[in-house]
């Protein structure tokens, strides 16, 4: 082979230099693309991270607490632990813009307001996943509150529209920021099922008791039901300056004297008042020539437990209209006089009405102006007709509710027969009410007409006429106080009862840490 054609060969057989080059940079380029690309990329997942961290989506379903074989996300634990939150906020007991757990409830014990909330959310979470699992084993279903839920939800997103706020934004404010209509509607329909199931069992209760079994609850605990009669005038010391009459400021020594006289002074006028009840004045003629700090002429309270620690015990001591001087410490002296106490006899009522409301109008300013006397006039003519229709029916209690159920304006009984069960004297219904139905010589199957007047000034006020039918009396006071502290005390046992094993054991996760951050 010449050499000539060797070389041709050569440069035939593969890339000259120049080209190798091009080759190199162009692999050496493609590397560094696929760098910076795989760079990018990393970027991006982590941006895309951070944004997700930051909206709360890992937080919100990072496992919060365990209650038994249920799990509660932090979103769902944040149902219960930021109402407690937001009620003393409003009091301003907490800084919502501090992390709670660096706020403290109890300093002397360590225990921020973290803590506290945590511990409160849980144990009201599981009382009320006990309560919800024992209605459902009881034959409870989500039918049973469904018209409650709605009424619910939709007074939320009211208050959310009036506030200025959307559905979403209004829990968010109300349960914290990790809460969403569905977790909140879906634990609220367990909210709401648990209280049913707890409230039926303790009417249960409640209407199971025997006479008997009042009288013998209220001979053990007398002193929580006994009305008790008593009066008390409270003298205390004048104020002691820290400077005299010529602005010179007093020495400790002098203000010490100066307060031990002036408590001794406030002893002085306690004792004088004393002796002058004892030699007969009247309490109302005590208060008005001794003027003390506070004072109280006969006054009534249920149970023991309503009057003042400071001076029960020696109260309670004392015979019919007796008198007796209780120190406060340093603060002041009580000049207490017991008259009586007895259990409550006075009977309560079954009543059925029918509300026949008054127009009112607005002014200018959009405040309420009270009815005229047309819309008066058209209000009693109406509360008439009916009276008359009933009159000229079967006159039995099922009639009138029936009328009721038809015309009442009263939202809480017109679609119960207007019917309002064991009402007392002492109740906060109006009093033109109560004194139609605790008139002398009132009688079963009494009907009449009673006005109201509201009041412009009070709101949820109310104009019109009732139409009243008293259908039977009802158990004494006393034996209605019974009832209900019994029936408070099974409801409590029961609720106990579900929580007596492991099968509600609590347990906090990680999640937890997210509350109130």
């Amino acid at each position: 082979m010449s050499a000539s054609r060797e070389k041709k060969q050569r440069q035939g057989s593969g890339p000259s230099d120049k080209a190798m080059q091009a080759d190199q940079k162009q692999a050496a380029y493609k590397r560094k693309v696929r760098t910076y690309t795989g760079i990018g990329v990393v970027v991006v997942v982590l941006v895309a991270a951070l944004l997700i961290w930051n909206s709360g989506f890992f937080q919100s379903r990072a496992l919060a607490a365990t209650i038994g074989g249920t799990e509660l996300s932090a979103a769902e634990l944040s149902y219960y632990y930021y109402p407690q939150r937001y009620y003393l906020a409003l009091f301003g007991s907490i800084d919502t813009s501090i992390p709670d757990d660096e706020q403290y409830y109890d300093e002397e014990e360590g225990v921020t307001y973290h803590d506290y909330f945590l511990e409160q959310a849980l144990q009201t979470a599981q009382s009320e996943q006990a309560l919800y699992d024992a209605a459902i084993a009881d034959g409870y279903t989500l039918e049973d509150i469904q018209e409650n839920l709605d009424a619910n939800i939709q007074s939320m997103q009211s208050s959310a529209s009036s506030s200025g706020y959307s559905y979403r934004s209004y829990l968010v404010v109300n349960y914290g920021k990790y809460m969403t209509p569905s977790i909140y509607e879906r634990l609220l329909a367990k909210t709401l099922l648990a209280e049913l199931y707890a409230s039926d069992k303790q009417e249960e209760f409640y209407n199971s008791y025997t006479a008997q079994e009042l009288e013998d609850y209220y001979q053990e605990n007398a002193d929580d039901f006994d009305d008790f009669e008593y009066s008390y005038l409270y003298f205390t010391p004048e104020a002691v300056m820290s400077t005299d009459d010529d602005g010179n400021k007093r020495t400790e020594e002098e203000l010490d004297e100066l307060t031990a006289q002036a408590l001794a002074d406030a002893e002085a006028q306690a004792e004088d008042a004393l002796a002058a009840y004892e030699e007969g004045t009247e309490v109302a003629d005590l208060i008005e020539e001794y003027d003390p700090n506070t004072s109280g002429d006969h006054t009534t309270v249920t149970g023991s437990g309503n009057i003042s620690s400071v001076y029960r015990e020696e109260l309670l001591e004392l015979g019919e209209d007796e008198a007796a001087i209780v120190e406060n410490g340093e603060s002041g002296y009580y000049l207490v006089i017991f008259h009586s106490r007895a259990r409550n006899e006075d009977l309560t009522a079954d009543v059925r009405h029918i509300l026949v409301r008054a127009e009112t109008g607005t002014d200018e300013e959009g405040n309420t102006v009270e009815p005229t006397d047309e819309t008066w006039d058209t209000a009693l003519s109406e509360a008439e007709d009916i009276l008359a229709e009933y009159e000229a029916g079967e006159q039995t209690a099922d009639a009138f509710g029936d009328l009721a159920n038809e015309y009442s304006d009263d939202a809480d009984s017109n679609t119960t027969g207007g019917l309002y069960e064991a009402v007392a004297r002492t109740d906060s219904y109006v009093q033109e009410f109560l004194d139609w139905i605790f008139e002398d010589g009132r009688q079963v199957g009494d009907t009449g007409i009673v006005r109201h007047e509201g009041d412009v000034e009070s709101s949820g006020s109310y104009w019109g006429y009732h139409i009243m039918y008293f259908q039977a009396w009802n158990e004494a006071e006393w034996m209605l106080d019974v009832r209900s502290a019994m029936s408070e005390e099974a409801r409590t046992e029961l609720e106990e009862s579900l929580l007596e094993d492991d099968a509600y054991a609590i347990s906090t996760a990680d999640g937890a840490k997210y509350m109130g951050a």
